[in-house]
This record gives structure tokens, sequence and C-alpha cells, in this order.
């Protein structure tokens, strides 16, 4: 007879509130307009007080301030193209893959953090933390989407990107796979008679495997459209005299919620279930209110930290500073996962431009230096050098006190959109 136990067990549930303060803290500008505008249609206690000012008023009030004197060029206030058509065309291939529930979320999540050429560059440990899944459910759905149309989504790398491509094909010479993981350098080079030394195939088996790969396509896809959206920032940063910072926020172009008086006098005379139900209404419009009040009020400590630690950026000076979000998180006192949903998809104006929020938390890397020095380093590294390898970056990197992988070369280089050697030439050093 199986024995019974009684065990204890302790849960934390999140409260109401706290659900509530969440879910304003992940959404930007419209997102929380809209979220008001709803709750005052489901709730007779809340009084709704729209914007003041417009989003295009604000884009005016920036071109006005430009010509006004200031000089340059006036500051970006656009976003990346939208992207939605072409990720939603590839949500509808995932939902035919016949993924259980927890792996197609994750699926979808990576797909939405693609590199606009369809790279999936974050590291796959990391990916599995911030999602709260296995790393094994992480790797399911990489899987699923690197199965998508077009070959060469979601790989790791150009020699990943390029090998989905001829798995896709039919009757794929072996020896094309070999090439494209070990020899991709050596073939930008012209060096056939190296590769077949070293293969031990003839060179003519070497040129017809050559000959497939340039049919092959380092950029799988483009994730952008012509379509350009204005965005609304949080707050803006001014450098005024003295190297004085100001940080404002753009309270005039968003609306207001409070609690309706005339509800509130007329709950009090009413009694039974009417009286219940008038006080139900009024307990959510507190929480309603307090999650606005401590959502503002985290976005303001937020943005105090960014100029804090970020202040030579905004002075024009120096590049960005390594700022973590974990220490950013405790010094708050909100949990890490919290400050990445208060910083995702949120945005700041400055002299230099409109950036996202998540910009200006920066990764350190070897040598005190931040991850965006080490882009830049490479970026500067791939104009002057139209042909160096990775590898031979990260070299030039550890000569300048900065130690990299050349897997983590690569992942920066994917990020902004330069072209392996393999794709480079000399007269091609953009910045894509």
């Amino acid at each position: 007879m199986p024995e019974n136990r009684l065990e204890v067990q302790q849960t934390q549930k999140l409260s109401q509130s706290l659900q509530t303060v969440i879910h304003l803290l992940s959404l930007d500008l419209d997102g929380l307009s809209n979220e008001m505008q709803k709750a005052i249609q489901e709730n007779p206690a809340l009084e709704y007080i729209p914007p003041a000012k417009s989003a295009q008023d604000y884009v005016m009030a920036v071109k006005t301030r430009y010509r006004g004197g200031r000089g340059g060029d006036m500051p970006s206030i656009e976003v990346q193209p939208d992207r939605n058509s072409t990720l939603k065309e590839l949500e509808a291939q995932l939902r035919l893959c016949g993924l259980d529930q927890t792996t197609q979320r994750a699926a979808v999540s990576m797909l939405h953090l693609l590199t606009p050429r369809g790279y999936f560059v974050q590291e796959m440990d990391e990916f599995a933390a911030e999602a709260g899944i296995s790393k094994e459910t992480a790797k399911r759905a990489l899987a699923a989407v690197q199965s998508l149309e077009p070959p060469g989504i979601g790989a790791r790398d150009v020699e990943e990107c390029l090998e989905l491509q001829l798995r896709a094909r039919e009757d794929t010479d072996p020896l094309c796979y070999e090439l494209v993981r070990l020899y991709l350098l050596e073939i930008s080079k012209g060096n056939l008679r190296l590769i077949a030394q070293e293969t031990g195939a003839t060179p003519a088996h070497i040129k017809r495997c050559v000959e497939t790969i340039k049919t092959l396509t380092p950029a799988p896809c483009s994730l952008r459209e012509e379509e350009v959206r204005y965005v609304m920032p949080e707050f803006s940063v001014e450098a005024g005299e003295s190297d004085q910072i100001v940080i404002q926020f753009h309270n005039d172009y968003y609306p207001v919620v409070r609690m309706d008086e005339t509800f509130r006098r007329f709950s009090e005379t009413l009694t039974g279930e009417e009286k219940d139900y008038a006080r139900s209404m009024m307990n959510n419009a507190s929480q309603m209110i307090y999650a606005i009040e401590t959502r503002q009020t985290t976005m303001e400590k937020v943005a105090r930290i960014i100029v804090r630690e970020q202040r030579a950026f905004f002075l024009g000076h120096y590049d960005l500073l390594p700022l973590s979000v974990n220490d950013a998180a405790k010094e708050i006192g909100v949990h890490v996962s919290t400050l990445y949903r208060a910083i995702q998809n949120k945005y700041l104006y400055c002299s230099r431009g409109t950036y996202p929020l998540s910009f200006f938390f920066q990764k350190e890397v070897s040598g005190g230096e931040s991850a965006a020095r080490a882009k830049e380093i490479i970026r500067q590294i791939c104009r002057e050098n139209g042909k160096v390898s990775d590898r031979v970056i990260a070299e030039m990197l550890e000569s300048k006190g900065i130690k990299l992988s050349r897997r983590t070369v690569a992942k920066y280089r994917m990020q902004m959109e330069i072209d392996s050697s393999f794709s480079r030439n000399d007269g091609d050093r953009t910045d894509e």
C-alpha cells in the first residue's frame, strides 16, 4: 500500500499590482497609451486625460530647434524600418513545424532577435537563461528556425549560413562542406592549388565545388522594408553650458490617468453588491495609477544611471563605457529581468541622435573596454583592410589590449552588417 505523505511547500507569486507594474514597464509610450485607453473603457473609476501634444509635434519641435541655429545635421528621430511583414511570414512557417508550445515560443523569440540579414548571434546559454528554458529546448528552437525558407536563416556565422544552403540542395558534393568550413579565406584569395594539396582533391574537383559555393549568399534574407516610422523617446538628454547635463521627460506627449472623483463620490451613495463592485473598480484603478507612477519612477532611475555612467558620450568626447544590467538592477532595486523589460523597445534622444536605451548597457570585454568600443575598432579595421579575416582581426584587437575570440569577432561583425572577408573586396569597405 503506497505511503501517504504531507509536505509543506512555499511558492512565491506576484501580486496583481506587481504584475501590472511589470507589464507596463515592458511597454513603450505608444503601448502605454493604448493600455491606458483600454483601462478607461473597462473601468469607470478611471479618468483619462489625453496628451497635450502628439508625436508629430515632437518631430516638428526637433526640426525647428535644429533650424534655429544649433548647427550640424539634425539627429535622427527615426527607427530602423519595420520588419513585421517578413517576420510574420517566418512565423507562419514555424506554425507548420509541429513544435511543442515551449519550443514554439522560443523559436518565435529567436526570429525577433535575428540580425537584419537573418543571423542569430546571441549566445545560446544567454538566450536560454533570458527565455527561462533549457539549453536543449533552445537548440530545438534554433534547429526549427534554421529549417525555414530561405535556407541560411538563423545561422550563427557565415560558414554555417553557407552550409545550411548547401544542405537544402540535392546531391551536394561532400567536399563543398569541407571547403566552406575550412577554406573560405583561401577561396577568396584564389589559392585553389593550396586547397587541392591539403585536401587531396584534384584542382578540377576543387574548381567545381568553388563554383557551387559562389552561387550561395552570406545574406539569406533582408529583414528590412522601406517604411520608416518615428518614435517617441522616453526622455531627452541635453548638454548645456559648463558640461551640465539635463534630463527631460516628455510628459506633454503621453496621456494621464487618474481617479475619477465623480465616480468616487457616486460610489459613496451605493449599497450592497453595487457598492462592492464600485469598491473593486476603485481598487483596480488605484493599482493602475500606482503601476503607471512606478513605471515613471523606474524610468527616471534608469535615465539617471545612463547619464551618470555614459556622461562622456553625451558630451561627445568618448565612446560608450561598460555598463552592467545586473549592477543597474541592484542599484534600482529590481530583478534583472524587470530591468531588461524596462529598457527594451524604448529610446532616448540627445544631440547625437535617437538611441535605444539598451544601447547604453554595454558588456565589458577584456582590457576594460566596452563591446561598443570593440565593435568600432572592428569596423575601422574592416574599412582599412578589405580582405582581413576574423582571425586576423582578433589578433589586431589583441595587440590593442582587447582579447576576443574569432567567434566573438564574427558575431560583432555580423551585428554591424559587415560582410565576411570571403564577400568583401578592397573596394567594398562600406559601413553595412
